[in-house]
């Protein structure tokens, strides 16, 4: 009976010989898979810590490939040119049109007696530049606004800034932010150029004004944004594919 008991089961209360509890381990424990809780034993390592186990080793992601700032998956596709909007277009003519207003404004200042300044203004401005009046090469300061020097001067002022209208507008007109600020930037301080030195000056000096600001209002609407977006995504996709072709 009690050999019987001893055969189904374990019997904690009985001592067990060597032979019973060879047998009795080999019935009920059952061996631990060393697959099932990772590999057994020490590892191999090195002075740089353990290594990897060789085998599927799972991909490290690329923080070029998975786009930066927030941006989507980059891939070859990207590097072609994004379709720019018309509002751009709108933006580019309206701040050129406005540079061309500003030119012919100071063109028709320049064609004006004393530049358009009244005979107070030339006395404060003589009174300004009393400490200086020996140091210049005219006699008056009426000779000197009224020279061919002031005159090349102001002309080419008037040159310089309308081909800085020009590039600012082909720098917004191309998805380069710097220029989209640098233009905003313009158009809050040609607020301060407004011009009466005439009704005609004082006519193309508002439109100038006005143009340059509906320019940069148009480089500032979402599709002009999500413009921009997508060319900051070419430029990045162009560093990750550079054989890709942008057309």
């Amino acid at each position: 009976m009690d050999d019987n008991k001893r055969a189904e089961g374990p019997d904690y209360g009985v001592r067990l010989t060597g032979d019973e509890l060879d047998q009795h381990q080999q019935r009920y424990q059952q061996p631990v898979s060393g697959s099932e809780y990772g590999p057994q034993g020490p590892q191999p390592s090195n002075e740089y810590g353990p290594q990897m186990p060789q085998g599927n080793v799972p991909p490290v992601p690329s923080y070029q490939a998975s786009g930066a700032y927030g941006g989507p998956q980059l891939h070859p596709e990207m590097t072609q040119e994004p379709q720019r909007p018309k509002v751009l277009n709108v933006s580019f003519w309206a701040i050129v049109a406005a540079g061309l207003s500003y030119l012919i404004s100071q063109l028709l200042v320049v064609a004006l007696p004393n530049r358009g300044m009244s005979d107070e203004d030339i006395n404060m401005l003589e009174s300004m530049m009393e400490p200086m009046q020996d140091q210049l090469p005219y006699n008056s300061m009426e000779a000197y606004i009224n020279s061919s020097l002031m005159t090349a001067t102001m002309i080419g002022q008037a040159v310089i800034f309308f081909v800085a209208y020009i590039l600012v507008g082909l720098g917004i007109r191309n998805g380069w932010r710097s220029m989209r600020i640098l233009g905003t930037v313009f158009a809050v301080l040609s607020l301060f150029n407004f011009s009466l030195a005439s009704p005609l000056v004082a006519v193309f000096t508002a439109v100038a004004i006005i143009l340059g600001i509906v320019g940069i209002v148009y480089a500032w609407l979402p599709a002009s944004t999500e413009y921009y977006r997508q060319k900051a995504w070419q430029k990045a996709a162009k560093k990750i594919y550079p054989n890709a072709p942008s057309r």
